[in-house]
């Protein structure tokens, strides 16, 4: 099997497996995936592209337990 071949072949394949995904199963490959784009990144990065309701430099750190 040829290089491009094999390529086509894989890809292919792919989309075999994912036709056989559940939603669930799709959405869970696709936060595996973006999770290993995000860990090649630097922290700086990481905040930078982050929602500011992600990540909070400035956390206070807790005296009193919250709740009842």
């Amino acid at each position: 099997m040829q290089q491009n071949e094999r390529e086509e072949f894989i890809f292919d394949l792919a989309i075999h497996k994912v036709k056989k995904l559940s939603n669930a199963g799709v959405f869970a490959m696709a936060v595996d995936q973006m999770c290993s784009l995000l860990a090649n990144e630097s922290e700086d990065r990481l905040i930078e592209i982050a929602p500011a309701n992600l990540y909070k430099q400035d956390k206070e750190k807790h005296t009193k337990a919250k709740g009842f």
